[in-house]
């Protein structure tokens, strides 16, 4: 079946940005073009993107940068996010953008820890009834993107809601089997313009920040829809886990059942290939794999099974001076990709 962009008055677009900008470089193109079409938008920021210390420190002309900081540095960055959709044509005085306000650079703990964060994503994913999601792809090497793509797939097998995955990548080259949906003047004018409003994100970054607005939209459909068939007593998954390493790691693995969502996690074994890993969720459960060759080869338990989902990444948490990871998520070997999501099947929250 042929995957078509959202482009009548009946379609329904939600835009995932993790940070304020990430809807801009990504989807401005397909916000215009949807909206010119009549269709729906509604984009939901993540997090404020108020850990964002150096261009603070440069505009503010400060050093220290605590919780007082950060705040204000994020109701600038949210502030600018409502300019840049009003000259995209979004209407953010109402419902048509929402702040969830979740710690930049926090979103990895979230999935994690914080159980209500997929709630709120599912009732906002009700509430919508999009027939088109934009979101971060699993392997966008910002952690904020991967984890947010995870955080979405467990909302939408909760809300039980058809639609089409659009997968975006704002951190790494598209690649070419990508969808990339060409644009005109017009709305490539206006996604300029739109960068432009991000004056905090392009006072010491304006090449590469506008170099990356500037490159054609491309989306990656449907990375992953709940499609580990059976009752699997085993899976794989690929886990790129680095040889030298200077400080711990964790390896971290979420599961998506028919009775709800497991975090596990465990310590990075040593380089030793093949290594055992036991990893242990918050209530004391075990689950044993073997770490092979970069693979994660599972031995699933009865309380992690029927299976629906799989998510596994290593893990170098907090704090942490580069951003950015080599290691992201990654989903389970089996899980085939599919043109147009089906309706997914509810998991337990």
């Amino acid at each position: 079946m042929p995957v078509s962009l959202p482009s009548t008055a009946q379609d329904r677009l939600l835009v995932v940005a993790p940070h304020p900008d990430d809807e801009t470089i990504a989807a401005g193109g397909l916000i215009r073009s949807a909206l010119r079409a009549g269709a729906d938008v509604r984009v939901l920021f993540a997090t404020d993107g108020d850990n964002n210390p150096w261009p603070q420190r440069w505009l503010e002309r400060r050093w220290r940068i605590g919780a007082t900081e950060r705040a204000r540095w994020g109701a600038r960055r949210r502030a600018e996010a409502h300019v840049a959709l009003a000259r995209l044509g979004v209407d953010s005085r109402v419902a048509d953008a929402q702040f969830l306000g979740w710690p930049d650079q926090g979103l990895t703990a979230m999935l994690m820890d914080d159980a209500g964060a997929i709630d709120a994503l599912r009732a906002r994913i009700v509430a919508f009834a999009p027939s088109h999601v934009a979101m971060p792809v699993l392997d966008d090497a910002h952690p904020d993107h991967s984890a947010m793509r995870v955080m979405m797939e467990l909302a939408l097998l909760q809300a039980d809601v058809r639609c089409v995955r659009l997968g975006y990548r704002v951190h790494g080259a598209s690649p070419p089997q990508a969808l990339q949906p060409g644009a005109d003047a017009e709305a490539i004018s206006s996604k300029r313009e739109a960068m432009e409003a991000y004056a905090s994100q392009l006072a010491l970054s304006r090449r590469r920040m506008v170099a990356m607005a500037a490159r054609p939209e491309a989306f990656e459909v449907g990375d992953l829809a709940h499609s580990i068939e059976g009752n699997p007593a085993s899976i794989a998954i690929r886990c790129a886990c680095p040889r030298a390493r200077l400080l711990p790691r964790e390896l971290l693995l979420v599961l998506a059942t028919h009775s709800g969502v497991l975090r596990l996690r465990s310590p990075l074994p040593g380089i030793a290939v093949p290594s055992r890993v036991v990893f242990t969720d918050a209530q004391g459960r075990s689950l044993d794999a073997e770490l092979r060759a970069q693979t994660l080869l599972l031995d699933l338990p009865a309380f992690a099974r029927p299976l629906l989902a799989a998510w596994a990444k290593s893990d170098r948490g907090n704090p942490r001076i580069v951003v950015y990871d080599r290691e992201h998520w990654s989903a389970a070997e089996g899980a085939g990709t599919v043109e147009v999501a089906t309706a997914p099947v509810a998991i337990g929250r």
